[in-house]
């Protein structure tokens, strides 16, 4: 059986690994879908869950755990399995990058991901609310997610300050870009975010800034299909905590290792290792997030060779 994580940010890790176990059609969580990650969150009660946009594509969970009111934004939905109509939806919602100007929010941000917190914004504030209305005086409000949870959560947390007078805690995993230098600008100055990204995920590193695509295009591959994605050249956000493949935890808050990590993936994506770089993405057991996050307790050991 599965035990709470010992750590916040496996704790957080762990909402937002649940996130993804909102079940289809319906406003609620699935604990059994969401093992052995619902241990780990600590929840003192079930998680009220949301789904909103086209084919339901965005999902978040609301839940009070003993560090405080969690708000985990569900990431995209993996390409692995049956191939459906919501997947190639969430897909097309990330990579419609265009800068645009949302409700309480500085500087432009990311389309796609503005589009994802509106849906879900109203229901999503209430419920946090709510719980919070309810839990003691002071208890913190923690925004988390992965992926596209992570983008969305920075702009929630934004909106939370801005329009619900309320500032939040966020961590994010393996979140992608959300806003302009001039939203990046205002939120590092009013937000305490701590982002973890791991080895060669190439998420974090999206939408692709200058340096990176001038790193792609020194391969000819790249060089005729990126000439179009300059102008989206979005600011990364909060402090970054860089987990390499030994599993040590760098601070990286000015991004000191960025020239080196583009490098390293571009070497991976010439060498065909596509399957890595997906590999580095994820926050299930036995990939890097997890295992550097929550060392102990929460997923199950790996089962023991057979002589």
């Amino acid at each position: 059986m599965s035990a709470t994580a010992t750590t916040l940010e496996g704790r957080l890790l762990c909402a937002s690994a649940c996130a993804y176990a909102v079940i289809e059609g319906e406003s609620s969580l699935d604990p059994e879908a969401a093992l052995p990650y619902y241990a780990g969150v600590g929840f003192t009660q079930p998680p009220a869950a949301f789904q909103a946009g086209t084919e339901d594509i965005n999902a978040c969970l609301v839940g009070t755990t003993d560090d405080g009111v969690v708000v985990a934004f569900r990431g995209t939905l993996a390409l692995d399995g049956p191939f459906t109509l919501p997947k190639l939806l969430d897909w097309v919602n990330d990579l419609n990058a265009k800068p645009v100007e949302g409700d309480g929010l500085p500087g432009q941000v990311h389309e796609g991901f503005l589009g994802s917190l509106d849906s879900l914004w109203d229901g999503v504030r209430d419920e946090a609310r709510r719980q919070l209305s309810q839990a003691p005086a002071l208890t913190p409000l923690l925004l988390t997610g992965h992926s596209k949870g992570g983008a969305v959560a920075a702009l929630a947390a934004m909106r939370f300050r801005t329009q619900a007078s309320l500032t939040p805690k966020v961590v994010t995993f393996a979140a992608p870009k959300s806003g302009d230098k001039a939203f990046a600008d205002a939120y590092n100055s009013a937000m305490e975010h701590t982002r973890y990204e791991f080895a060669d995920d190439v998420v974090p590193h999206l939408p692709p800034s200058a340096p990176f695509l001038s790193v792609l295009a020194t391969v000819s591959f790249f060089t005729q299909r990126l000439t179009n994605l300059g102008q989206y050249d979005y600011e990364r956000v909060g402090s970054l905590l860089y987990i390499n493949r030994s599993l040590e935890i760098i601070p990286d808050p000015n991004n000191a290792l960025l020239n080196e990590r583009r490098q390293r993936l571009l070497r991976l994506i010439l060498a065909g290792q596509l399957q890595q770089i997906g590999d580095d993405h994820k926050i299930a057991c036995g990939y890097g997030y997890m295992t550097a996050l929550c060392p102990g307790g929460v997923c199950p050991p790996p089962p023991v060779p057979l002589p």
